[in-house]
């Protein structure tokens, strides 16, 4: 059972007893997303109440509704839970570290006065979106069957959006390429680019219309990864130190004519 309790604009609280339905799941996000509306954040305060479990349609529609509404954890500032159940506790501070954009703290039935003070801080507005530089550069070849790009920085939701357009284009032509890529630095990547459907179906494309792929100057833990699963596809996949790069150029039949960035 949820119970939805009265609190400020900024504060979404929940009392979650006995079984959890799938219209319990619902009311749950539609509270959240109806709080969103008019706040630009909000903190979220849920007190659990002996042991709580969730029917298969609640599953099913958590999942769903989670899936759906990815986007609203970076709205939450603050999660507090209070619970007396020791796995829950676990749970949920598991939860904590795998979604640490969200300040999220656990507390025992004592401390639900704690609790609810806590969560009902009024959240500190979203940081100013600061536009990052491009980490991905296209390298303009020598070879029009050759395709290749330079990685330095942080791979952003745009780099990924770019490169995607890129490759479309150079897999229409007929036959198999040849792809170069060039680790300049590579800073890690923003986790909600990977919900492009269509990176995936460019992958896909590459397994069959890409002859040979070169990686130049991969950090360690990359080039193991390489190592490991190029035997299972294919392409011909090799992996070249930055001082090999020329080999890797020949290697792939052209030569860099210059350096672009995608508009």
């Amino acid at each position: 059972m949820l119970e939805i309790l009265e609190t400020p604009k900024h504060l979404v609280a929940f009392k979650l007893s006995k079984e959890l339905t799938a219209d319990d799941v619902d009311r749950a996000t539609k509270a959240l997303t109806d709080a969103l509306k008019d706040q630009e954040r909000v903190n979220i305060f849920t007190e659990v109440e002996g042991s709580i479990s969730l029917t298969f349609e609640g599953l099913w529609k958590d999942l769903v509704n989670g899936l759906n509404n990815f986007g609203i954890r970076r709205k939450i500032n603050r999660l507090g839970i209070v619970t007396g159940n020791e796995l829950y506790s676990f749970l949920f501070r598991v939860e904590g570290f795998v979604f640490s954009s969200i300040e999220m703290r656990v507390f025992s039935p004592e401390q639900r006065d704690e609790a609810f003070s806590w969560t009902s801080f009024v959240p500190e507005p979203l940081p100013k979106p600061v536009t990052p530089p491009k980490a991905v550069h296209f390298l303009q070849t020598t070879n029009p069957g050759v395709f290749a790009y330079e990685i330095n920085g942080r791979v952003t939701e745009e780099d990924i959006r770019d490169t995607v357009k890129e490759l479309k284009s150079f897999f229409e032509g007929d036959g198999k390429g040849n792809v170069l890529a060039r680790i300049k630095n590579f800073d890690g990547f923003d986790f909600y680019g990977l919900f492009n459907d269509d990176l995936y179906r460019i992958k896909y494309q590459a397994l069959s219309h890409v002859d040979k792929y070169a990686v130049v100057g991969p950090p360690s833990w990359m080039r193991n990864a390489l190592e490991l699963i190029g035997p299972i596809f294919d392409m011909k996949l090799r992996v070249f130190d930055t001082d090999q790069e020329a080999d890797a150029w020949e290697w792939v039949g052209a030569s860099q004519a210059m350096l672009a960035e995608s508009s």
